[in-house]
């Protein structure tokens, strides 16, 4: 798991929330995952998840 301890270091950023708690990830960090630089695994899975589920929602509407 990556912890962030000075978020304003890494904005803009996301937040999440899932079902283990409110997330606030960096939006370089979920670019950095979709092209393949970073692991998905750095993220939960009740937050890939979540982020999935708004994703489903935005492109059936």
């Amino acid at each position: 798991m990556l912890i962030i301890k000075e978020l304003d270091d890494y904005r803009p950023h996301l937040m999440v929330v899932a079902s283990d708690g409110v997330h606030l990830i960096p939006q370089a960090l979920i670019e950095n995952i979709i092209a393949g630089r970073k692991e998905s695994m750095l993220l939960t899975e009740p937050v890939i998840r979540r982020v999935l589920e708004e994703w489903l929602e935005k492109v059936i509407q």
